[in-house]
């Protein structure tokens, strides 16, 4: 899609120049050369924006972004009925208010201000066109990455390839507020709708296994292309390589699947997650001595408190994964301390 289209050819042709615009050519001018030697993601994105196109002549369309709370709207619910209907041909029957509002509204990750003034919490980054919504992206801003979680369009603006133009914006977002990562969420490679997350670079997909990030390249695009369960880490240990050229041109399976029960560390289904010692997840020792459990804000059948309010709490061990302090505590191991902060728990 052209980040320029929706103004209209007309505006794009348009050599007037207002009085109040010609101190700014020079400037202008300068900016065009220098982009000439380079493309800008974050100027591209926002170039065909409404707020920072210059007038007159007037665009032909009103194009809008903005950047909005998580909550229900009757609004961002047809776009929801829209796209479930026209786009994953769900029945009118499989879709919902109350399920829209459970799957992509308010979410548990409370929204706040960091101190550098940047958004943290769960937001939808909704796409208006002459004031009616085409599109959301629906987001987490994460301590270090944007964290993309479902994109949902109208049917008929699907020809402009909305879904790439809201990973790009994303992609920009994660740059214009100093994040380090963009997360693009699951990738599943023999699905055809997830595809699309490999034509961006570079792009890393996780090691089951081992929780190693490894490049989405053509040596892992054709390994994934035969095999149904792919562990670079535990495929490079065992010497087993590249699948043959004849072999990924045919597509024919090879044998190849997830480790069986007893060669898996963290087997053992009833255990802690502490005692997986599970790569990137604090230990026991590391919860308990940096962050205050007791404070994290639970909330059952609507009412909201303290985890440390729980009859039970003073009771239950961290490492017990079927008290709610063990519930937390292992939450609190994956996430880490900021996330931890922002979150209601719901029981």
């Amino acid at each position: 899609m052209s980040a320029k289209l929706p103004n209209g050819i007309q505006y794009r042709k348009s050599k007037h120049v207002s009085p109040s615009r010609r101190q700014s050519i020079s400037a202008f001018k300068m900016e065009k050369a220098l982009r000439k030697n380079g493309f800008d993601l974050c100027h591209a994105v926002h170039e065909s924006e409404y707020r920072v196109l210059k007038t007159p002549p007037t665009p032909a369309h009103k194009f809008e972004v903005t950047l909005e709370p998580d909550t229900f709207t009757e609004e961002k619910f047809a776009l929801f009925n829209d796209y479930q209907r026209n786009v994953h041909k769900e029945p009118p029957s499989m879709i919902s208010r109350s399920g829209f509002k459970g799957f992509l509204c308010s979410s548990p990750l409370i929204r706040t201000t960091r101190e550098s003034g940047s958004p943290f919490g769960s937001y939808h980054q909704c796409y208006r066109v002459d004031g009616e919504l085409v599109a959301i992206g629906v987001i987490d801003l994460l301590p270090h990455s944007v964290s993309a979680v479902y994109f949902i369009y109208r049917d008929d603006v699907s020809k402009w390839n909305f879904g790439k133009l809201g990973a790009l914006r994303e992609a920009a977002l994660t740059i214009e507020e100093g994040l380090k990562y963009y997360y693009m969420g699951y990738y599943i490679h023999s699905c055809i709708k997830m595809r699309y997350k490999g034509d961006y670079s570079p792009q890393f997909v996780l090691d089951p296994e081992t929780y190693d990030w490894d490049a989405l390249d053509d040596d892992l695009r054709s390994r994934l292309d035969v095999r149904k369960y792919v562990s670079l880490s535990r495929e490079r240990r065992l010497g087993i390589g590249a699948p043959t050229e004849k072999r990924a041109q045919d597509n024919t399976p090879e044998t190849q699947s997830a480790p069986d029960a007893d060669e898996s560390e963290s087997s053992n289904t009833t255990s802690s997650l502490f005692s997986t010692s599970m790569p990137g997840v604090l230990t026991a020792s590391q919860v308990s001595t940096t962050m205050d459990l007791g404070k994290v804000r639970i909330r059952v059948r609507g009412v909201e408190a303290d985890a440390e309010d729980l009859v039970t709490w003073t009771r239950d061990a961290i490492d017990s994964p079927y008290s709610i302090k063990g519930i937390i505590a292992e939450l609190a191991a994956t996430v880490g301390p900021e996330v931890l902060r922002g979150i209601v728990v719901e029981f």
